[in-house]
């Protein structure tokens, strides 16, 4: 993707937190193109939530969006961790007008603690796509007109039959294209992040270092045993080595 195609947004110009994690101030309104823009919208979500209550809204945004509560709503990736920290991920592509309220569901309870909205320029790929799509039916009239002729030999008529499939297999791909493009001109990409106060805080961090201290403590043994068992091998071909350089040593200095 070219840099130029890449648009950023600033939004939420009042109220906006600062990077201390205030509340922010608006909702997240979905975007819409204007006439003559084909700009796929983007975005992404910090929602701050306490551990008990994080599954539950993950769990309450997930059928809100399979049930297409608020409009056509497609569920692009889940992830969820559970722990001391537990964390979750939903990416969502919905329609705009539905962005506000999904996005009220998986707050509900916590707090937007950042947002970030950007669109990717599709006005030249889109471009390309139609440009593409008429040189290939202005190939497929000529192959027709080809066709309608009398007196083609059996060898052109099957290889007017070949192009023409070549052509239609091109004109599908063509044709899927220009459809995902236009449903993320249509939809809005969204990613939710929820996260709890616990993993920011000081405490929070030393307890999850003690929580890991087992495993940490196993890893280094296992990576030193292996460093060992790697090093053994040139140990015993040195050590004869080392022997006799000292005895080598030993007999010139006597000299």
């Amino acid at each position: 993707m070219k840099p130029w195609m890449v648009v950023p947004f600033l939004l939420s110009l009042i109220g906006c937190s600062d990077q201390s994690g205030a509340p922010l101030g608006d909702a997240l309104h979905g975007e819409r193109n204007k006439a003559g823009s084909y700009l796929a919208y983007e975005h992404h979500v910090g929602i701050e939530l306490t551990a008990e209550q994080i599954g539950e809204r993950i769990a309450a945004t997930r059928e809100a969006c399979m049930s297409e509560r608020f409009g056509a709503c497609s569920l692009i990736a889940a992830q969820q961790s559970s722990g001391r920290a537990p964390r979750g991920e939903l990416t969502l592509r919905i329609i705009p007008d539905g962005v506000e309220a999904i996005t009220r569901l998986a707050s509900e309870g916590g707090e937007l603690t950042n947002r970030t909205t950007r669109a990717e320029d599709l006005a030249q790929a889109v471009s390309d796509n139609r440009r593409q799509n008429e040189q290939l039916l202005r190939q497929q009239q000529t192959l027709q007109q080809f066709e309608k002729r009398d007196g083609l030999a059996v060898s052109d008529l099957l290889a007017l039959a070949r192009e023409q499939a070549a052509l239609e297999v091109k004109l599908q791909a063509l044709a899927q294209e220009a459809a995902q493009q236009q449903r993320r001109l249509d939809t809005n990409l969204l990613t939710l992040n929820f996260s709890s106060p616990y993993e920011s805080s000081p405490l929070g961090r030393i307890g999850d270092a003690f929580s890991r201290l087992t495993d940490n403590l196993a890893e280094g043994t296992a990576n030193l045993i292996e460093f060992i068992g790697y090093s053994l091998p040139f140990l015993i071909v040195l050590f004869p080595v080392a022997l006799g350089l000292r005895k080598l040593w030993r007999r010139l200095a006597s000299r």
